[in-house]
């Protein structure tokens, strides 16, 4: 049982840490205590555990407490910033997403880059409802342990080919298209690529929404 001292003693911290962590939250955004990726999973968990095991060890002060936490969330901070930022940067953090299953064929030698076995991959088609391969067109490992899943006689997801100014290669390349063809289309609707937000390929279409623009995107059907 806690006496009055110890309350006392306690109380500064407390106050501290959930300022520190009110603080946290609003620069790193709503998203940051629902993580998305396993980056912010790990940085929660390390973020919790250096406010919850400082509260009541009397050996750590409160200098040394409220530094612990403001470097911790500095970095994590600073890497959300540069994930965001850079997509090259995003790509070593969070990893890549990794195809499994293309147009209904095991992609078997993924399987081992994605450190996914069958009776897990198995597992997770059947908690999204999924019984039977067969049924399946495509699916992808996202970087958070997800899976994106294309069900045969459907329209395909969506996907991001430029994201906040920078071209996605990868999906590029999965789509069998060139950076030289994306850039001759926005060539074609005089847009810059640096004044792209986010562009997708979906319907057959180039969707492009355009930096500090209207909500409605531009489109462009494609040409062979």
């Amino acid at each position: 049982m806690i006496g009055l001292e110890e309350f006392i003693d306690l109380l500064p911290k407390l106050v501290v840490g959930f300022v520190l962590m009110l603080l946290y939250i609003h620069l790193s955004g709503k998203g940051s205590l629902a993580p998305i990726s396993n980056i912010d999973q790990v940085g929660n968990v390390v973020l919790g555990a250096l406010i919850g095991g400082a509260l009541f060890n009397t050996r750590i002060d409160l200098f040394a407490f409220t530094a612990s936490v403001m470097i911790w969330s500095g970095l994590m901070l600073f890497i959300r910033f540069l994930s965001n930022r850079y997509m090259e940067v995003k790509d070593v953090v969070d990893g890549e997403a990794v195809c499994l299953m293309r147009d209904g064929e095991l992609q078997t030698g993924n399987f081992l880059r994605a450190e996914l076995s069958v009776r897990d991959f198995i597992m997770l088609l059947h908690q999204r409802g999924f019984h039977n391969l067969t049924e399946i067109n495509n699916v992808w490992f996202e970087y958070n342990g997800q899976l994106t899943v294309d069900r045969k006689g459907d329209e395909n997801t969506a996907t991001a080919l430029i994201e906040n100014g920078e071209i996605n290669h990868e999906h590029l390349q999965r789509l069998k298209f060139t950076s030289e063809w994306l850039l001759d289309e926005l060539q074609q609707r005089e847009v810059k690529l640096t004044d792209v937000f986010y562009a997708e390929w979906h319907h057959q279409q180039l969707w492009i929404y355009p930096k500090l623009s209207e909500p409605s995107p531009f489109h462009l059907k494609h040409k062979k």
